[in-house]
């Protein structure tokens, strides 16, 4: 759950002495002002003081503006020095006389030599700054000082400190409106040691607002190349009135807390400052309609059947969610321009009201299934925890008969989940159901898949296997899946993940026949969307400020995996059509390969 900090935005550079400079400073070792000055220096160097601070008091007999930063941040080998509000001055009061004459000619001689030492490092090059058209140099350059936050490793280190979410959300899905509206109670633990005024809420159904910065932003499309169906995904988005209405933020109390919407994002203004080690507890109420996810390029929607005139939702980026705050960058209250997020870990219980015939897949462990399942669909789930092969909880018979059910009433669904970064679920009446557990290492995981009968055999015999197959060769290259259950839906989103469950869409042709490729398009997707519970769904990267780590990291184990799965699963990297793309893609001088 480690984060990657931007190193080239919080660190701050200075330079180590040079042989002329430290020669200087032992020569003056008999002034008293020059043993301070000496003894000064190099407590910043040490790490003692950031180099912004690093000022000699007038009465030291060096004028305070030797020490500014200015020079200290140029030239010679570069070492740093974290800036941080709680950074003090370490330096001793010294004793010496202001009116010393041979401490102010020092001091004079001071300022005159490291003027020409600058000036004399900044005219060299290959001192100054490294070459900007080398993109595949070295990196140690670029790394930050290991400190108490974070070790030479890359661990946490006794310092190291995260924010905790904890989530407790009821919502009701109208499925003859397509609406969703929900209440949540948010706890949020304070472990900063920061106090902190106000806090930042994402709002990602924003994004369908009329005036959103991703619709208000987005590049007008090739209508030399525009298809009837691309068309009228424009002219559904111009109409659709998306995003969430906020009816409510109160504290524990009940009492209204003060506001503001900025987009995608909401501030709350807290009564008073929450103190380090304290948590806060408010709710917030909303509601938003559903988009249409066969119509717009969506993370989650709906999926409208003609045949039966039923509907399948996959819900995600659903809830209002709080905002990460790290010692790297604070807030990440970046809008969202069609990127994903980072969030914070925390628990969940979410209670899901749905029809009564509904079939719900949802992040967590489902905490009362005497009240949603049928004795024998319970039967079924528990033989599934030890057998050999899927066994399949709702039958293809079963999901029939209920699509041409009408409700009688509504069921709540309930799930918990723990140390988890989000939250996401599906549900219809249209759901085949299979499952099997499988064991990791002395621990017994649940594989599950959900898919309606227009998934045919093609999801029956490969969706469950593939999601066992990642979980068994993603632990084998990286770490263990930490998670009890792990679930893979078709749904009408090419392909998302959030922790514990997935969306992918391929699907067989009408008649249930599919090609090569088809099938190794589901199971590719499965590994890729899968293996994004490791990243960033436990590696926590921010996928709103550096997307390529998750996709990155993810897709190198991929490859992996699906070669493990078969010798002849094509080979998508070693494609000469992909290669002569990829090869062209590098050779643009703007390009990094850190970047890429």
């Amino acid at each position: 759950m480690l984060r990657n900090p931007d190193v080239t935005s919080e660190w701050k550079w200075h330079s180590a002495p040079h042989d002329g400079f430290r020669a200087f400073l032992n020569r003056r070792a008999d002034n008293p002002g020059g043993a301070r000055l000496r003894r000064a220096h190099f407590n910043v160097l040490k790490g003692q003081q950031s180099p912004a601070r690093a000022q000699l008091r007038p009465d030291a007999g060096v004028p305070s503006e030797t020490f500014n930063g200015a020079g200290l941040q140029r030239g010679g080998d570069r070492r740093a020095t974290r800036h941080h509000p709680g950074n003090r001055n370490f330096i001793e009061k010294p004793a010496a006389a202001p009116g010393n004459p041979r401490m102010q000619s020092s001091a004079r001689f001071l300022r005159i030599f490291w003027i020409a030492t600058t000036a004399t490092l900044l005219s060299l090059p290959a001192l100054s700054q490294t070459p900007p058209n080398d993109p595949f140099r070295q990196l140690d350059h670029e790394w930050p000082t290991p400190n108490d936050l974070r070790r030479p490793s890359g661990a946490p280190g006794n310092a190291y400190w995260q924010q905790q979410v904890d989530y407790v959300i009821d919502i009701r899905l109208d499925d003859k409106k397509q609406t969703l509206a929900g209440s949540e109670r948010i706890t949020y633990h304070n472990n900063s040691p920061d106090p902190l005024t106000y806090l930042w809420v994402q709002l990602d159904q924003q994004r369908y607002e009329q005036d959103s910065h991703e619709w208000l932003t987005a590049t007008a499309p090739d209508m030399s190349k525009m298809s009837y169906k691309g068309l009228g995904g424009i002219l559904y988005r111009e109409e659709f009135e998306g995003g969430h209405t906020i009816s409510a933020v109160k504290d524990a109390a009940g009492k209204p807390l003060p506001h503001a919407l900025v987009h995608s994002m909401m501030r709350i203004d807290l009564p008073k400052p929450l103190a380090p080690g304290s948590k806060a507890v408010f709710s917030i109420d909303w509601q938003y309609r559903i988009p249409d996810a066969k119509k717009i390029r969506v993370r989650g929607g709906f999926e409208y059947f003609k045949e039966d005139k039923n509907y399948l939702y996959a819900i995600a980026q659903w809830y209002p969610r709080m905002c990460a705050y790290t010692d790297v960058h604070g807030w990440q209250n970046k809008q969202s321009i069609g990127s994903e997020f980072t969030i914070e870990f925390g628990d969940f219980e979410v209670r899901i009201t749905t029809p009564d015939d509904h079939i719900v897949s949802s992040t967590g462990e489902l905490q009362n299934p005497g009240d949603v399942l049928t004795e024998k669909q319970r039967l079924r789930l528990e033989q599934a925890r030890t057998a050999d092969k899927p066994v399949m909880i709702v039958t293809k018979e079963e999901a029939v008969a209920n699509e041409k059910s009408k409700p009688k009433g509504e069921k709540t669904w309930v799930f918990k989940a723990e140390r988890v970064r989000d939250f996401s679920w599906a549900s219809s009446r249209k759901f085949l159901w299979d499952a099997k557990g499988f064991d990791l290492n002395g621990r017994r995981i649940l594989a599950m898949s959900f898919w309606p009968k227009e998934g045919g055999d093609l999801w029956k015999q490969y969706s469950t296997a593939a999601v066992i197959h990642t979980v068994e060769t993603y632990s084998k290259f990286t770490f263990d899946y930490p998670y009890p259950v792990i679930q893979s839906v078709n749904a009408p989103i090419s392909g998302m993940e959030y922790p514990m469950i997935t969306f992918q869409s391929p699907r067989p042709e009408k008649d249930g026949t599919y090609s090569e490729r088809t099938k190794f398009g589901l199971i590719g997707v499965i590994i890729h969307e899968v293996g994004h519970n490791w990243f960033p769904m436990v590696v926590n990267s921010d996928e709103r400020r550096w997307r390529w780590m998750d996709e990155g990291l993810n897709s190198f184990v991929e490859f992996l995996s699906e070669h493990e799965w078969s010798k002849e699963f094509p080979k998508r990297l070693t494609d000469p059509a992909r290669r002569a793309g990829f090869y062209a893609y590098l050779q643009q001088a703007n390009k990094m390969p850190i970047m890429t």
